[in-house]
């Protein structure tokens, strides 16, 4: 009987701060996926491990260590998401039922895998916040990272999620990427994380030119548009984009962005993903430069059709 007493007593100890609940905060069935996943109940300052499967709730702290990954499911049609090693995770709310719900949670760090195998309702939601941006998606799967310094990036591979960030807001479709900061980047084509920061980041460059003569740099893709000047071949480091043609190569200038022509240019090494533009791209932003070593009339630009945003057409080339 004594046994029996102190075993009812521990089963009590563990288990009181999730019978203490409502029944409205307990929101999902956690699962571990590898070994390495902790607890902290809301209100409490001790982790827990779990070796195989708990309920977690409203405020409840998830991570996972090098090892650990773990599923977080809502709902048993495909509701869920992953927790990739090293990744610490919050349920913030969560109200309804299967058919009418609203689910907010928090990637703190790391990475993780949603997916929403269903189109929500007009009376549901579903919300994943991060240091740099708040996402909404409706009937989606999509991945996010959030890097130690905060900066936060998401993948989508399959329907649309809506980012947001200070003001601004952009619509990010399949095969498309994001990340933001202190604001949100530009909508890239991109399906890894390694393709996205390429994509953003640009990929290393090795110039050279006969008799060490200077390059023309223009404000867009074509001879067509004017020459804002020259930059020497030793100091392009960066290709930025380049041309879906392979003619000429998006470079930063002064602050802004200019362009190349391919000839005597080459990438460095591997490239996740070198982001394309359509041909004859531009013009460029002028606003955006510090100095010009050309005098640029803007009234006389070319004005870019209609499909030369970079987002019509796929913009992550193959590693080269």
């Amino acid at each position: 009987m004594r046994r029996l007493l102190t075993l009812l007593l521990i089963v009590g100890v563990c288990f009181f701060p999730l019978l203490a609940r409502s029944q409205g905060e307990l929101a999902a069935t956690l699962e571990v996926l590898e070994a390495g996943v902790e607890v902290q109940r809301v209100n409490t300052t001790n982790w827990i491990t779990v070796n195989v499967e708990a309920i977690v709730g409203v405020g409840d702290l998830i991570r996972t260590n090098e090892t650990g990954r773990a599923r977080i499911t809502f709902f048993a049609d495909g509701v869920d998401t992953d927790l990739l090693p090293l990744t610490t995770y919050r349920i913030q709310q969560f109200s309804g039922d299967d058919t009418t719900f609203t689910i907010e949670a928090e990637v703190i760090a790391g990475q993780t895998l949603q997916r929403l195998a269903r189109l929500l309702n007009a009376g549901s939601s579903y919300d994943i916040n991060t240091p740099g941006m708040s996402l909404a998606a409706r009937g989606t799967q999509f991945a996010i990272r959030v890097e130690d310094n905060g900066r936060s990036a998401m993948l989508v591979s399959e329907g649309t999620v809506a980012a947001a960030n200070d003001g601004a807001d952009a619509s990010v479709p399949t095969g498309f990427g994001i990340r933001a900061d202190d604001q949100l980047s530009d909508v890239v084509a991109a399906t890894t994380f390694d393709a996205l920061d390429a994509a953003l980041d640009g990929c290393t460059a090795s110039v050279s030119t006969p008799d060490d003569l200077s390059i023309n740099v223009r404000i867009g893709a074509s001879t067509d548009f004017p020459r804002i000047g020259t930059i020497a071949a030793s100091d392009v480091t960066l290709f930025m984009g380049r041309t879906q043609s392979g003619a000429w190569y998006r470079i930063n200038y002064r602050g802004g962005f200019g362009w190349i022509l391919a000839s005597d240019a080459e990438l460095v090494g591997g490239c996740a993903g070198l982001r394309l533009f359509p041909d004859q791209y531009g013009p460029e932003d002028p606003t955006l430069y510090e100095s010009v070593g050309d005098p640029v009339d803007l009234s006389d630009l070319p004005q870019p059709s209609a499909d030369s945003a970079p987002e019509a057409t796929p913009e992550v080339a193959p590693g080269q």
